[in-house]
């Protein structure tokens, strides 16, 4: 007999290591979801808020001002969370209702401050995705890039979760 958590069990690493390559793709395409950034106010609260994201080589850039709170959130505590949902419904999901493919990232943030590598960023963001700057070049712009430590993707084998805790440099 098969119970709910056996459902819920967490994939091989065999299978895992099978969609690596799969959920790299689905978090590098933004198309395919909306990105949310998790950092921690002083007293310690999480707060979220959408954000795009660049990722390269599972490193993830995204844009920050400044004045912007998360600028200073990742100044005072560089362990952040990404997250991302998809915008379909999951293909073996059972259930009638919205249920996404997500993705959920943890890792330590650095704040790019130096701006010639905050403008190479935008660049390679171009070439590669073809958004650059957006803001006024009057903006003072930094880049929190975030090393994955933890990746956890659901929907992609039915309700079973896919980890990660290696990732190439």
């Amino acid at each position: 007999m098969t119970t709910q958590w056996d459902r819920e069990k967490g994939v091989s690493r065999d299978e895992a290591e099978a969609l690596r390559e799969e959920i790299h793709d689905f978090i590098s395409d933004p198309s395919r979801h909306m990105a949310y950034l998790m950092t921690r106010r002083r007293d310690g609260r999480e707060i979220m808020r959408p954000v795009s994201t660049f990722v390269e080589n599972w490193r993830v850039g995204t844009m920050t001002q400044d004045i912007q709170p998360k600028t200073e959130h990742v100044r005072r505590d560089p362990v952040v969370g990404y997250l991302w949902v998809g915008h379909e419904d999951r293909v073996e999901d059972r259930y009638p209702r919205w249920n996404p493919p997500v993705v959920w990232m943890q890792g330590r943030a650095e704040l790019v401050t130096d701006q010639d590598e905050v403008e190479a960023f935008y660049q390679r963001r171009l070439e590669k995705a073809g958004r650059g700057r957006g803001h006024p070049p009057e903006d003072t712009l930094y880049v929190i890039r975030t090393e994955p430590e933890y990746v956890r993707a659901e929907g992609w084998i039915g309700q079973r979760a896919i980890i990660f805790r290696d990732f190439p440099r």
